[in-house]
């Protein structure tokens, strides 16, 4: 009796086809939760820096008025078409007589929720 042999066989079965599309698409996925990952946080970098920029701006404009003018403000500021608000926070005779304790509170909205920024420094009244 006569054996059948094969002949090599070419190309690749459904099942290899298979096995290497779902491969694929589990490698696709994580690189593509890695991307998105990293460009949320590249963009709550942007904007943390952006506010501490703001806050230390705030900071300098209520350090360049004389004692007695230093007072509590809210504003807005809008940079790289994001819009943050700006909280000035001022408390007179705090922690002690003639001084003045500064708060700026730089807050926004970002995909993940509100998010703020803020900075202290005490002022004290010299002119006495």
């Amino acid at each position: 009796m006569k054996k059948k042999t094969r002949r090599r066989q070419q190309g690749v079965s459904l099942l290899e086809a298979l096995c290497a599309i779902s491969l694929f698409a589990i490698v696709s996925t994580a690189i593509a939760t890695l991307a998105v990952g990293s460009v949320r946080s590249s963009a709550l970098s942007r904007d943390s820096t952006e506010a501490a920029m703001l806050a230390q701006w705030q900071m300098e404009q209520i350090r360049g008025l004389d004692y007695p003018s230093m007072a509590s403000t809210t504003t807005s500021a809008t940079m790289a078409g994001k819009t943050y608000t700006v909280a000035t926070n001022v408390q007179t005779d705090v922690p002690a007589a003639n001084m003045k304790d500064i708060k700026v509170t730089v807050s926004w909205s970002a995909p993940g929720g509100a998010r703020s920024y803020s900075t202290e420094s005490i002022y004290v009244d010299i002119t006495l």
